[in-house]
Order: C-alpha cells, then sequence, then structure tokens
C-alpha cells in the first residue's frame, strides 16, 4: 500500500502540475458578486493541491479500501494468506487503482467547488488542474467518468447530486414509439463556459472526443452551450477524427438533422471501404428521423458495392416500414445487384417483406431469383414460392410455367 501511495501522489503531483500548466483556468460558476474569485498563481494553486493530498493520506486509504472492498477478485478472498495475496494483487493493478483515485479526488473536489450553496473556491482551482491534467497525461482513467465530470461542470452540479439521461429513442431496447418526457435540464452559463474550456484542452487528446463527444451531443442542453456543431466542423476535414464523427452521427441526427446531412456529404467524399460501411449501416436508426437522409446512404451502399450492398439490404428493408413506396422503387435493382452476397441478403431480409406487400409477385422477383438457381438461397426460395400458392393458387401455374421455360425443375411446387 505505501508504494502505492507513493505513486499516486507522484502522478496526481505531474498532472496538477500539467494542468495548471494551460492556465488561464475557468472560473468557478458560483461566484460571490460581493467577492469574485480571483484566479490563483499557477504555482501556488499546484502547491495548495499537492500539499493538501499529502496530508490527506486518510482520505486515499478510504477511497481505496472502499474501492477494492468491492472489485477485489475472488482469488484473492479465498487466497490462504489473503494478505500476501491482497498485497500481490494491489502491485498488479497498480495502475487502474492510481487510475481510480484520481478520478475519486478529482470527483470528491468538484464536489465542494461546485456546491452551490457554499462554494469551495479553493478546491475548485485544484479539481480543474487535476482534470484537465488528467485528460493530458492519463487520458485512459476518464474515459468512463470523464463525460459526468463535464456535464456536472456544465450544469454547475456537485457529482452525483443530478441525473440526466440520454434520450429514448430506436437505439434503446424498451423504446415504444412514444415521445420521451425530457426532464427540464439547461446549461449554467458559466459551467457552460469552463466546460467548453476543457473540451478545448482536450480536443487533441484522440480517445476522449471519441468517447465523450457521442454523449454529449446526445444532451439536448449540452450541444448549443459546449459548441459541438464548431467542433465537428473543425474535425470534419481531419483524418484522424473520422471514427469519431461516425460515433456522433446517430444522436448528431436528432439533434442538428441539415448540419448531419453536411457532415455525411463530407464524410462520404473520403471515405474509407469500413468507414462506408459503418455509415451505411446507420441508416436503419436514421431512418426514424430522416428517411431522405437514410435512403441516401442506402442507395449510395449499392452503388459502392462490397460489404455496403450487403448491409445496405438490410437497411432497405426496415425503410419499407416508414416509406412502402421507396422501398418497391428499388426492390429491382435489390434483388438483381451485380453482388451475390448482396442479393443473398435481399432473400433473407427483403424477400419475405415484398411478398407481403405484393404477394401475386408482379414484379416477379421471386421468379427471377428461383431463375437464378443461387444453391445457398434455393431452398429459402422454394419455402416463399410454396407459401406463395398456397395463399394464392392461381400464380402456381404462371409460376411453373416461368420456371420450366428456363429449364428450371418445379416438381416441388406441384
Amino acid at each position: 500500500m505505501a508504494l502505492l501511495w507513493e505513486r499516486s501522489h507522484e502522478v496526481l503531483s505531474s498532472c496538477v502540475k500539467t494542468g495548471v500548466g494551460v492556465a488561464p483556468l475557468p472560473s468557478p460558476p458560483h461566484l460571490f458578486e460581493e467577492m469574485p474569485a480571483i484566479e490563483p498563481e499557477g504555482d501556488l494553486i499546484s502547491q495548495q493541491a499537492i500539499g493538501v493530498n499529502a496530508i490527506d493520506k486518510a482520505g486515499f486509504n478510504r477511497i481505496i479500501d472502499n474501492f477494492l472492498s468491492s472489485k477485489t477478485p475472488d482469488h484473492v478472498k479465498r487466497a490462504i494468506d489473503q494478505e500476501r495475496a491482497l498485497e500481490q494483487h494491489i502491485l498488479d493493478s497498480i495502475e487502474s487503482l492510481i487510475d481510480h483515485f484520481l478520478v475519486a479526488r478529482i470527483t470528491e473536489w468538484f464536489r465542494s467547488g461546485l456546491d452551490s450553496e457554499v462554494p469551495d473556491v479553493n478546491r475548485w482551482w485544484w479539481a480543474i488542474s487535476l482534470f484537465v491534467g488528467v485528460c493530458i497525461e492519463r487520458p485512459k482513467a476518464v474515459i468512463d467518468d470523464g463525460f459526468h465530470l463535464i456535464e456536472s461542470i456544465a450544469l454547475a452540479s456537485p457529482p452525483g447530486y443530478w441525473q440526466t439521461r440520454a434520450s429514448k429513442g430506436p437505439h434503446l431496447l424498451d423504446w415504444r414509439g412514444e415521445s420521451d418526457d425530457v426532464d427540464d435540464v439547461s446549461a449554467h452559463i458559466d459551467g457552460a463556459i469552463a466546460a467548453a474550456w476543457v473540451l478545448d484542452h482536450i480536443e487533441n487528446v484522440e480517445i476522449l472526443p471519441f468517447y465523450w463527444w457521442p454523449e454529449i451531443i446526445n444532451r439536448s442542453h449540452l450541444y448549443v452551450p459546449l459548441r459541438m456543431k464548431e467542433r465537428l466542423d473543425s474535425a470534419s476535414n481531419n483524418i484522424v477524427m473520422k471514427n469519431t464523427l461516425l460515433e456522433c452521427l446517430p444522436h448528431l441526427i436528432i439533434q442538428d438533422l441539415e448540419y448531419s446531412k453536411k457532415l455525411i456529404d463530407s464524410i462520404l467524399q473520403n471515405a474509407e471501404p469500413k468507414e462506408i460501411s459503418k455509415l451505411v449501416s446507420m441508416a436503419e436508426r436514421i431512418s426514424f428521423h430522416s428517411i431522405e437522409t437514410s435512403l441516401l446512404l442506402i442507395d449510395y451502399g449499392f452503388e459502392y458495392g462490397g460489404d455496403a450492398a450487403v448491409i445496405a439490404q438490410g437497411a432497405l428493408s426496415a425503410i419499407a416500414v416508414h416509406d412502402e413506396q421507396a422501398f418497391l422503387s428499388r426492390v429491382e435493382s435489390a434483388s438483381t445487384h451485380n453482388e451475390i452476397r448482396s442479393r443473398q441478403r435481399f432473400v433473407q431480409s427483403g424477400l419475405r417483406i415484398l411478398m407481403q406487400i405484393d404477394p401475386e409477385d408482379s414484379r416477379n422477383i421471386l421468379a427471377n431469383c428461383l431463375i437464378e438457381n443461387d444453391e445457398i438461397s434455393r431452398i429459402r426460395l422454394q419455402r416463399f414460392a410454396v407459401e406463395m400458392c398456397e395463399r394464392n393458387p392461381a400464380i402456381r401455374n404462371k409460376l411453373v410455367k416461368q420456371l420450366t421455360d428456363n429449364g428450371i425443375e418445379s416438381d416441388w411446387l406441384e
């Protein structure tokens, strides 16, 4: 435990020094008009934070003990010599324990610094400098908890004393189609300025925008105050940020449809095959908010081919729920696509929907698929044909003739 304490204090000291190095720091959200907070010198903030942490070893032990009591593996608890096994476990997981301690210390200081009744201005300076320093030096430590800290800063509410949630939608299993009652939550003006300042200084830390931006964009009360449109715009020409933009798009469609279309066009211009496939895979989810954009992605997937065309087939089937005519206008090209995997996917996902809409096969889609005689899809196609003839016996003769004229046995239809 002594080694863990020494390493934790060393890392905290380094992160605080890094944080104060990006001064001027943002002012605390809760200010007294008669006594506005004046930012101390960076060296003073650093000395205070490091000094307070150095004398609060009891707080460190409490944080680590609480964590170990709930996260200790079973093999350590079952060990004959539990004390030795625990020491070995601490040694093996020392970096993750340091990360947990840092987040706990940041959260603890923010709780005092963001207390609207009795704000502790000093702890605000310590918390914001440590938070930024950890984001820069040890970004993996704040991947999971960092967004909640950003939101608590923007709302000017202590972490753990507020609660917001992502909007319900078709991406959630419990969504039933009704509109969600969104709580009346709004960003605090000074808190939003401080949270945006943090985001400004960690944009070059690639891993954090990837995890935080989608969550921020998914909160309508944060999208505008934290200038997310401006951030997305600046990242649109950055090749390194493409994966982040792709993660943001499904949420951005809800917040800013017009800008989403512009961003999709920008990504498609220089996208790699995997990126195109990922973009087309969003078409089904996007269809709940914009049929036009969804169809654009589906058509692009068919045109591009490869995996994107296969994925587009699945999205096209979902479109039938929203726009039956859009589905019907594309089934002929979908069923005759030059990629055999794409045609097979149509048989799996789209053909049954088509048979429900057009039980007489007026476009000869089923007949043409049977004539193609694809070995993988043959059994499924024959089952569809049998079902169709059972429901409408009048078309049996037509189907038998089409198969016979093309040299395909039709005994299984008799």
